[in-house]
């Protein structure tokens, strides 16, 4: 679904951030391994151009001055730009993706690119699909993916209405959230920008019998996991946050079946309180299902969605700002199922792993992808934080607490 010329205020709000914020790139993404022969480059080109046609997240950009900006098309963008190749060493992989994330996306045209990295491994290759979150969120990127490397419809969501309830517990929850937290201004530890990023691999169906019994999703199991570990952190790093509930966002998707391949951002923020004040796993996971509740509810997607259409885009900007001020820093989380199987060619996709970006200002974001059978978190944090490039190990840690006494 092409846009129209207007963006909604969320897009103009997310680019007008990405100008403000130049040194930090919104890149996020997703790295597919496969199982079989390396493609050609000029394979994989083609087989791109013939989707363009249908994929507007891949021939629109958002130009112009700031909270005026408009859609443009492109629909040729120059895939030899675009859809590159690198050759990794043996056993080097992580280590070209680390490398790979960091690259500025292009800079004219509809920011995203593919690469096709080799040599790793025998058997297998993999792909990096990187794009801006300007033009893509989390379920647009996904869509684009199916699209690509899967030729499945997407998923239609549960349409729900909005009621007067609704409206009232998106706006006391939307307004909390631009309360001072004083989590994360220490000025003895003030955050420096630079990025830390790591990866933690679990079953899927591991987290979501460990919150079954208690009615939860899987993506509820992932963020208690999240809230042991930073209560576990925090006792050991960070005095400001010991004990106490830490202001987080959990991303909910806002798009409906006829949007799939919409460019842009139809998501909306639904602020919750990390349960990091409770001493068990089972507490905080009791307590996160119990926030996330509603925001499930397919009438809070279409509350949230209401409302960040009726918002004007300069107090929809003016709010973001002041959500990247450090004294309102909060910790983001997204998570995107895959429930297709991906391939290219006759080479099936085994696994899928997303990453993303880390708002100014802000201490931690997450994002969880399940896909086959395994969730795969990205963690990015501000590499000022003592200790944080250690939250993966600790995220992990987390699920043999599940059932365990309070240490």
């Amino acid at each position: 679904m092409a846009p129209s010329s207007a963006p909604n205020p969320m897009d103009l709000g997310m680019d007008a951030a990405a100008r403000d914020a130049s040194s930090i790139p919104l890149t996020i993404g997703a790295v597919l391994d496969l199982a079989g022969a390396v493609p050609s480059l000029e394979d994989l080109r083609e087989h791109v151009a013939a989707s363009l046609s249908r994929l507007p997240t891949l021939t629109h950009h958002l130009a112009g001055p700031r909270l005026r900006a408009r859609w443009v098309h492109d629909p040729l963008p120059n895939l030899e730009v675009r859809v590159r190749e690198r050759v990794v060493e043996a056993g080097g992989l992580d280590a070209a993706l680390d490398e790979l994330i960091a690259l500025p996306l292009p800079d004219s045209g509809p920011p995203w690119d593919l690469w096709l990295l080799r040599g790793h491994a025998t058997g297998t290759y993999t792909l990096c699909y990187r794009a801006s979150h300007t033009t893509h969120d989390g379920i647009g990127l996904r869509n684009t993916l199916y699209a690509l490397f899967g030729g499945a419809t997407p998923d239609a969501p549960h349409e729900g209405r909005a009621t007067a309830a609704s409206f009232a517990r998106a706006l006391r929850a939307q307004l909390g959230s631009l309360t001072r937290a004083e989590v994360w201004n220490d000025p003895a530890t003030p955050l420096t920008g630079e990025r830390t990023r790591g990866w933690a691999h679990v079953s899927t169906e591991l987290l979501r019998k460990k919150a079954a019994a208690a009615g939860g999703s899987s993506n509820d199991a992932s963020l208690a996991c999240l809230a042991y570990a930073l209560r576990e952190w925090t006792t050991e790093h960070w005095p400001r946050g010991r004990s106490k509930r830490l202001s987080t966002v959990v991303m909910v998707d806002g798009r409906s079946s006829e949007e799939w391949n919409r460019p842009g951002n139809l998501f909306a923020f639904a602020p919750i309180n990390l349960p990091c004040h409770l001493p068990t796993f089972d507490e905080q996971l009791a307590a996160v299902i119990a926030a996330t509740r509603s925001v499930k509810h397919p009438s809070m997607r279409r509350t949230l969605r209401t409302l960040m259409e009726r918002t004007p885009a300069r107090s929809y900007y003016a709010a973001a700002r002041k959500l990247t001020t450090p004294e309102r820093a909060t910790v983001d989380t997204s998570h995107v199922a895959f429930h297709h199987p991906l391939r290219h060619g006759n080479a099936p996709v085994t696994s899928v792993r997303m990453f993303t970006w880390l708002p100014q200002n802000h201490p931690l974001s997450l994002i969880s992808c399940s896909y086959a059978g395994t969730t795969s978190v990205h963690f990015v944090s501000d590499a000022a934080l003592p200790g944080l490039a250690d939250l993966p190990r600790r995220w992990t840690a987390a699920l043999d607490a599940a059932g365990s006494p309070p240490a």
